[in-house]
């Protein structure tokens, strides 16, 4: 009698199938240029931002925006002109004397806006009032306090 055995598979005795090398070309060749492609893509984005950018920022030589060259008046009386540094210093001197937290760059806008109450003629009361407001939060502010600030700002700030 004969014993059946199993037959064996003819696939377990191959070798593992290679690729032909024109194959392994092509496929390196087509990998390659989608990878060129996407840099090239994404190379065109950064440049146009870019672009984009350098077109929106001034060049060193311009002169500053006009909105720095004074704060004009809703009213339209005359403009209070933005101050040089020699009075920027001297208001942020004056300021820091009063409070330590007052002598920051927002201070310089808020001061030019109160030399602008100050000129639109509007009352003393009013305006002290307006600089408590405009000056609390950095440092606390109270009625006493705004006005020794207003009369920083006269001196230092506001065209006579």
């Amino acid at each position: 009698m004969r014993t059946l055995r199993p037959q064996r598979s003819s696939r377990r005795d191959r070798q593992p199938r290679r690729h032909s090398p024109l194959k392994a070309l092509l496929l390196s060749a087509g990998m390659g240029f989608v990878l060129v492609a996407g840099i090239g893509v994404i190379g065109d984005r950064i440049s146009r931002a870019h672009n984009t950018v350098k077109a929106s920022t001034p060049a060193p030589g311009d002169t500053a925006p006009a909105r720095f060259t004074g704060v004009p008046s809703p009213t339209g009386t005359e403009a209070v002109p933005f101050p040089d540094r020699r009075r920027t210093r001297a208001l942020l001197a004056a300021l820091r004397e009063i409070d330590p937290a007052l002598a920051h760059r927002r201070s310089v806008g808020r001061a030019l806006s109160s030399c602008q109450d100050l000129g639109s003629g509007m009352d003393r009361s009013r305006v002290t009032e307006r600089v408590r407001l405009r000056f609390d939060g950095t440092a606390r502010v109270g009625p006493r306090r705004a006005e020794r600030i207003l009369t920083a700002i006269e001196k230092t700030l506001c065209p006579s």
